[in-house]
């Protein structure tokens, strides 16, 4: 009888190993990278970053703008669609100065393999009817958020990964990778990314935001923090954008010697300044939303540095994880 104990332990620990190997599989499988969608994706002329879709079985192009709060629609592909208009209780403002009070239901949306139903969008005086190729949509924070979104503009690819992962296990594309802690706009329950830049020197709070065309500085930060006048010689003029209240606003330029971004620092680089305050109800260069909040980031950072970078905002975890990007391959190579 004394032999059998062995056995019997043996046989013990054999299971008991088995039972922790079927746990580390489920920890594995847990900590796996689980995507949703993986969608080709292209940029304009303009650093539109822009991906096709399906709006009630139409075919059209939307812009990924990270920048943006809400995700909006064109009212003219609307109209067009002969979607439902309804007023909307809040009121919020847009490029062109118009209060935007207007929303509509997308009865199908498909983008990649995902499809959803009965989504309300904004109602924007910008955008394509669907007909000219211009963009009729775009996504903001409040649809961006629920995934964690990869961005690979030179690779033509945007992937929404779900947010069931391992923290930290994220960068599937290369051995080495740098990451910066994100933090979001305001109290606002509506995520927009921002991160902590210096610029000569300078520590300054940075949205990353894909729905601008490149940099862009605050005026009151530019005048404020580095002394810069405009229509100085060091900060001419380059144009004009329009105001909330149909205004010109003048746009101003100047280069300076240094923009660390995270682990990454670029010299003499260039950025356009513009008299952005949305506390006042002043709409900025691009194609976000605002609402008036006086929580306001000092610079964007736009396509004209992200579109260098293959990265992935991990909504899930605060975290920015980025590396620099490579070409993409032409065909056959």
């Amino acid at each position: 009888m004394p032999l059998d104990r062995p056995l019997i332990a043996l046989g013990t620990l054999a299971a008991a190993l088995s039972l922790f190997a079927a746990d580390d599989a489920r920890a594995a499988a847990s900590c796996e990278l689980h995507m949703v969608a993986s969608i080709p994706a292209k940029l304009s002329a303009r650093n539109q970053l822009l991906l096709d879709a399906t709006i009630n079985d139409a075919p059209v192009t939307i812009q990924v703008d990270t920048g943006a709060q809400t995700s909006t629609i064109s009212k003219k592909f609307a109209v067009r669609m002969g979607m439902a208009i309804e007023e909307m209780p809040g009121v919020v403002y847009g490029l062109t100065g118009e209060a935007l009070n207007e929303k509509t239901r997308v009865r199908t949306l498909r983008l990649g393999n995902t499809v959803s139903a009965n989504e309300a969008m904004v109602l924007t005086p910008v955008g394509g009817d669907g007909t000219n190729g211009e963009p009729v949509a775009l996504f903001g924070a409040d649809y961006l958020q629920n995934y964690d979104v990869e961005i690979d503009a030179a690779g033509g690819k945007v992937a929404l990964f779900s947010h069931d992962h391992c923290p930290g296990q994220v960068v599937y594309w290369a051995p080495e990778y740098f990451k910066s802690k994100i933090y979001y706009v305001g109290a606002s329950p509506l995520h927009r990314p921002t991160m902590d830049i210096a610029v000569d020197g300078k520590p300054l709070r940075a949205l990353l935001d894909t729905g601008a065309y490149t940099d862009i500085m605050r005026l009151a930060v530019a005048t404020d923090r580095f002394d810069l006048s405009p229509g100085a010689p060091d900060m001419p003029k380059i144009g004009e954008t329009k105001g909330i209240d149909g205004r010109a606003l003048e746009t101003y330029q100047h280069t300076f010697q240094s923009l660390t971004f995270g682990d990454i620092t670029l010299h003499n680089t260039q950025m356009v300044i513009a008299p952005i305050n949305t506390a006042a109800h002043v709409a900025s260069i691009g194609s976000r939303l605002n609402t008036g909040m006086g929580d306001q980031p000092d610079v964007l950072i736009g396509m004209n540095l992200l579109k260098k970078l293959h990265l992935l905002i991990a909504y899930s975890e605060n975290t920015l994880y980025y590396t620099v990007a490579a070409p993409k391959q032409a065909a056959g190579q």
